[in-house]
């Protein structure tokens, strides 16, 4: 066999340690030549062989890369202790209402984020799919829609929800081990680091919440005690519980305002009464929505809340006549509780005034006023809105939750 002379110069180590590169494109070329064809007329195919070889490296690298992620599913337990959730998505869709599907209102802030998601006084009713019943086809990051269970020691608060039912998400699976650690979800001792994965406050983390107080330029937005109370909320501390089959565990996306199973345990497959889907495309409502009602125009929700359209102004007391419309029973005799929540802060705030000027919480409401402009109750007041941009306003009738709408302030 002819001995193969190879050059020295891409291979020299004088430049050492690593200052010169060794092994170039340059370098594996020489060495080809000499190997594959002596250097002879046909020197620069093993170069071209190379980079085909290349190429079909890395196609098949890519390859084994997808089948990789199609194997470990939307949900991957990944190698450094965490669990992410790559399809589920932030916002809500919009889905066509067919038949065989639920309509349901829900005024509950259990789920709202920084765009007030899945709440019907922003963008309308939501859709849910009855057919989604057992817990065997739910998956993690799923959002259903469920009677509150009536269980022992679990009493709703009406502030909280103002009805029976309301929406949380699908966070542990039947055979899960779930706990919270300084506000952060862990399943099997895996962190779940995704977007509802841990506390926050109409969309926002610790940081973020604290950072746009801040920014506010309101030295009163949050006071001490406000601080203290907010630390503790992000950092809230859950022990380890085990699901139990026929059952899920489930978490509002805005923990302070959801009843789910941090308070009342795993939620049984008995009150499960759907999957939501998303908003009613055809019943999208505008946080302003403005309406018509005896030959004129209101803001607010039709058929059940609304006030004339007038400016709103930060400057003065306004006199605002708030409509209802409903059974009179559900007004007659009950006393009005507006409170009010600037939306880039979530703090809540009492709006109403007497003729004295001073701020209170609710009024003493005897008999109700109206029929009136179409509505079939009415109610005078004077409000205050201390800062311009977007309120939205809670109402409580008797202390039961009513409806929220949202205004302007200029």
């Amino acid at each position: 066999m002819r001995k193969t002379e190879i050059e020295t110069d891409p291979f020299e180590l004088s430049g050492r340690p690593f200052n010169k590169l060794m092994f170039g494109t340059e370098s594996m070329d020489a060495v080809e030549r000499k190997v594959w064809n002596g250097g002879g007329p046909e020197a620069g195919r093993p170069a071209n062989r190379r980079k085909r070889l290349y190429l079909a490296g890395t196609a098949l690298t890519a390859l084994l890369v997808c089948c990789a992620v199609l194997f470990m599913g939307p949900l991957g337990d990944k190698a450094n202790g965490t669990i992410r959730d790559l399809t589920t998505p932030l916002y809500p869709q919009r889905v066509e209402a067919k038949e065989g599907l639920m309509l349901v209102d829900d005024y509950s802030m259990s789920m709202v984020g920084q765009k007030m998601e899945y709440y019907s006084g922003g963008s309308g009713r939501l859709v849910v799919d009855p057919g989604f019943k057992t817990v065997q086809q739910f998956r993690r990051g799923d959002v259903l829609y469920y009677r509150l269970p009536a269980i022992s020691g679990f009493t709703p608060n009406p502030e909280i929800s103002g009805s029976d039912s309301q929406t949380a998400r699908v966070i542990g699976l039947p055979g899960e081990k779930i706990k919270i650690e300084k506000g952060r979800v862990y399943v099997n001792g895996k962190k779940l680091d995704t977007f509802y994965g841990q506390a926050k406050t109409v969309g926002l983390d610790e940081a973020a919440y604290f950072k746009n107080m801040e920014a506010s330029g309101r030295k009163d937005a949050c006071p001490p005690d406000c601080v203290k109370d907010s630390k503790a909320y992000f950092n809230t501390n859950m022990s380890e519980t085990t699901v139990p089959e026929g059952s899920l565990f489930v978490l509002g996306d805005f923990w302070a305002k959801s009843h789910d199973s941090r308070e009342f345990g795993a939620l049984a497959q008995g009150n499960i009464q759907g999957k939501v889907l998303g908003y009613d495309e055809a019943g999208a409502r505008s946080p302003h929505q403005t309406f018509g009602s005896g030959n004129l125009w209101f803001t607010g929700i039709p058929g059940k809340l609304g006030i004339l359209n007038q400016k709103i102004l930060t400057s003065s007391p306004n006199k605002i006549v708030w409509h209802f419309w409903g059974p009179r029973e559900e007004f007659e005799g009950k006393n009005l509780r507006i409170e009010g929540i600037h939306t880039s802060d979530g703090v809540k705030k009492p709006v109403l005034l007497q003729e004295d000027g001073s701020v209170i919480w609710e009024y003493e409401w005897g008999p109700a006023y109206g029929p009136l402009n179409g509505a079939d109750a009415s109610l005078p007041s004077l409000i205050k809105l201390d800062e311009s941009e977007q309120w939205r306003l809670d109402f409580y009738l008797g202390g039961k939750f009513f409806a929220s709408m949202f205004v302007n302030a200029e």
